[in-house]
């Protein structure tokens, strides 16, 4: 008999999570309350899909009981990892994670303590209310990841209003106000964790889609690994690696967020999931550390020891956001070109985000894809973007949508080299 896995979340992120576990040998259940399964997609390719809400714990442990579920993984979400805390815990099961240790990720301001009690530099920021607020700042929920009520204001009336919003898009009704670094990078990190180690497992420098108003925050392409991964170790690495042990996770990974500016690292947030880039996929591809590997077999009882080494020499990757820009209202009919962007052997992730029938939500660019592409040689990776943005476009009911602000070699080559 297959071991039983249930994933709390079936959206188009879980997927790849599907499939991952699948290839392992497990039976798979995904669960959400949507019947639709355009917004539900990984139940199309689950052994068994469940139309209950992963946050309805009775009678998630009913159905678990029933069925005979092994173990429990969720990610991509600290709304779903709170419900995977709560659900192992009434179905005595491994849990990678506990209370104490996802509010460090829920709330941004316990985490900047911790990083301060280890020596780890943080961005400069304001008390809501302070008169000293030095313009351009960026205004958040204290306790909302994947860049939800998230603005950038360059004045007092824009503080106003994406103060006003911020707080209404926190559970907690508490925000972050930070200095909005404009001339620097935004470098991110991952960690594997093990109970008593954190290793370093990849870096990468991140490319915006454009310096344009109103899209600050959008994030074009990761590139693997950073240029300044080297003076990351040198600076930073040993110090997040103590902070990391000190909080005894069985099991995990850690993806931490810095702006690099004037040769220091200044850390902003951080998230103890799965990352929405999907860099598992990397470093699987690349012989890395398998988190997502890790942590299905963290949740099935099961031991996984990976090889803790961060290879020099492990090729590059490329992780790439692709938009269309289209009015609002209007509505997908078809995605060209993504059947043969999927044959190429260097993608390694093709994530969709439309489908036939999808109405574009406004006036802002919109993400077709979101694809990984991993080699040894650059070159080749360079040539499979000309070749993405050549074919790659979105048909709707009012025309065809060529992709807004294409990744160009040159900021590839301008972030890794």
């Amino acid at each position: 008999m297959k071991k039983k896995l249930l994933i709390l979340g079936a959206s188009i992120a879980e997927v790849n999570v599907v499939k991952a576990a699948r290839s392992m040998g497990y039976y798979v259940i995904v669960t959400d309350y949507n019947t639709d399964l355009n917004l539900s997609p990984a139940k199309v390719v689950a052994d068994e899909a469940w139309n209950i809400s992963w946050s309805d714990y009775a009678e998630l442990e009913n159905k678990c009981r029933q069925t005979g579920v092994d173990g429990i993984i969720a990610g991509f979400s600290e709304f779903r990892v709170d419900s995977l805390i709560q659900m192992c815990r009434r179905m005595n099961m491994p849990c990678y994670i506990n209370d104490e240790q996802l509010d460090i990720t829920r709330d941004k301001n316990k985490f900047k303590q911790l990083c301060r009690q280890f020596g780890v530099l943080i961005v400069n920021e304001y008390e809501p209310n302070s008169p000293e607020i030095k313009y351009p700042v960026i205004i958040k929920p204290t306790d909302r990841g994947g860049s939800i009520g998230i603005n950038v204001a360059y004045n007092a009336n824009e503080y106003k209003d994406f103060l006003e919003y911020a707080l209404s898009m926190s559970p907690s009704k508490s925000v972050v106000v930070e200095d909005f670094i404009d001339d620097g990078v935004k470098f991110d990190c991952s960690y594997y964790i093990t109970e008593d180690d954190a290793v370093l497992i990849e870096t990468c420098d991140t490319t915006m889609l454009t310096k344009q108003k109103g899209y600050e925050t959008m994030q074009k392409a990761w590139t693997f690994p950073s240029k300044h991964e080297k003076e990351y170790m040198e600076q930073v690495d040993e110090n997040m690696k103590s902070l990391l042990k000190s909080l005894h996770m069985p099991c995990g990974v850690a993806n931490i967020s810095f702006f690099y500016r004037d040769g220091k690292f200044y850390v902003f947030e951080t998230g103890f999931r799965l990352g929405g880039g999907h860099s598992f996929d990397y470093q699987r591809a690349s012989g890395g550390i398998d988190y997502l590997a890790a942590m299905i077999k963290h949740a099935l009882g099961e031991e996984y020891i990976p090889n803790m080494h961060l290879d020099q020499d492990r090729g590059y990757a490329v992780t790439y956001n692709v938009y269309f820009k289209a009015n609002e209202g209007d509505v997908v009919e078809e995605v060209i070109g993504e059947d043969k962007i999927k044959e190429m052997n260097e993608v390694v992730t093709y994530q969709p985000f439309l489908y036939k029938g999808y109405s574009v939500k406004n006036d802002k660019p919109a993400k077709i894809t979101m694809l990984t592409l991993y080699a040894k040689d650059l070159d080749v990776i360079l040539s499979r973007i000309e070749t993405i943005n050549s074919i790659l476009s979105v048909r709707t009911d009012k025309g065809e949508c060529k992709i807004f602000a294409g990744l160009t070699s040159s900021e590839v080559l301008s972030a890794i080299q």
